[in-house]
């Protein structure tokens, strides 16, 4: 049903699309709790349609505005350097009405304090356990995928070769490159216990840093793995995670900021529903 919020009229077909947005045509009308489940996202679809009105009407009320060069700017970020007449009506005014909402978040949450090290700090104590990591490795390997009975003695011979070739000396990764798969992965990076199949765990996990396992078996194929650097199950250091956490504390404290906004701008605001002839006229 059209709406008009504080005398701005919003079409029912903005709500239905919201609606749509938030997956409301996928529920599955035999499911028992469907109408609950469809009335929940109407409501929220209201909520935020609403909620982006009333952004866009304070936006307007502080003199904030969004230019055609800046529609346009985000339109190639979002549809690449295509012609602009490849978007509709919709699309442009879809484009702006995000844009100024956007800015006007930015502004709202302008003066919104970062938070001291201190608080960084007494978040990362009171939430240690968000910081632990388990024991990991960082792993490179030579494979040979097995995919059927006939590719078992090659690649028994091409890993028997690589083995040699690392026993004389040969770099690691030159011998990887050598004779893995081609579009096998070399370098695996850090791999935490419970990532990858339990045979290869229990050969990289079993060696120590600079170590080099034996050839072995997965559900893959053959592998020769070496493990460049070890490390065991703990927490991240303060310092590792500092400047991240206190980020998202800050992102934290605009996204409170805005919804305080958005609740009061729902507390004050007249919501009521269009006239079918207002409606008319105004659409």
């Amino acid at each position: 049903m059209a709406l008009l919020i504080n005398q701005d009229y919003v079409a029912d077909d903005v709500f239905f699309a919201e609606f749509q947005h938030l997956g409301g045509l996928n529920i599955d009308p035999r499911h028992p709790g469907a109408q609950h489940e469809t009335r929940t996202l109407r409501q929220l679809a209201e909520r935020r349609v609403a909620s982006s009105v009333l952004l866009r009407q304070r936006a307007r009320a502080q003199g904030i505005g969004v230019t055609a060069a800046e529609v346009e700017a985000r339109r190639q970020e979002q549809w690449g350097t295509s012609s602009a007449s490849v978007c509709g009506a919709g699309v442009w005014k879809a484009i702006g009405d995000h844009l100024l909402v956007e800015k006007y978040c930015q502004w709202v949450t302008r003066h919104e304090p970062r938070p001291s090290r201190a608080e960084v700090e007494d978040f990362y104590r009171s939430h240690r356990e968000q910081f632990r990591v388990e024991e990991r490795v960082r792993v490179q390997q030579v494979i040979r995928n097995i995919e059927l009975p006939q590719d078992e003695a090659a690649a028994e011979a091409a890993m028997l070769k690589a083995e040699q070739e690392l026993a004389a000396g040969r770099p690691f990764r030159e011998v990887a490159e050598r004779y893995s798969d081609c579009g096998g992965r070399i370098d695996l990076g850090w791999v935490a216990r419970g990532e990858m199949v339990a045979a290869f765990e229990d050969a990289v996990f079993a060696m120590a840093r600079s170590q080099r396992t034996g050839i072995f078996r997965t559900v893959f194929g053959l592998h020769l793995a070496i493990v460049l650097e070890h490390r065991p199950a703990g927490y991240q250091p303060f310092e590792d995670v500092r400047m991240a956490l206190a980020k998202q504390m800050l992102e934290r404290r605009r996204e409170q900021r805005v919804q305080a906004e958005i609740a009061e701008a729902l507390r004050t605001a007249t919501i009521t529903v269009a006239p079918e002839a207002k409606a008319e006229e105004l659409a």
